[in-house]
């Protein structure tokens, strides 16, 4: 159960770090169809990932991942 919420929470921060990063190192372009790490599609990456390796503690990232895209998303750095 633990190792379930530590995954959450490092995507959760490693999420928020890096949309910062990008949003501060593409001089704020890190939005639309060009936006790295945000979206649909690496939600659909990490649930096929999960799928093919059987492993429970992806989806808990995905979770980490979907918060940190939406907090990322209301802070406009994407």
């Amino acid at each position: 159960m633990i190792t379930i919420f530590i995954f959450a929470l490092v995507f959760f921060m490693f999420t928020l770090i890096a949309q910062w990063l990008l949003h501060k190192v593409r001089k704020n372009h890190n939005r639309g169809a060009s936006a790295m790490w945000v979206g649909t599609s690496v939600i659909i990456g990490m649930c096929v990932l999960g799928i093919i390796t059987k492993n429970i503690n992806y989806f808990a990232a995905i979770l980490g991942f979907v918060l940190g895209d939406e907090v990322g998303k209301q802070a406009g750095w994407q």
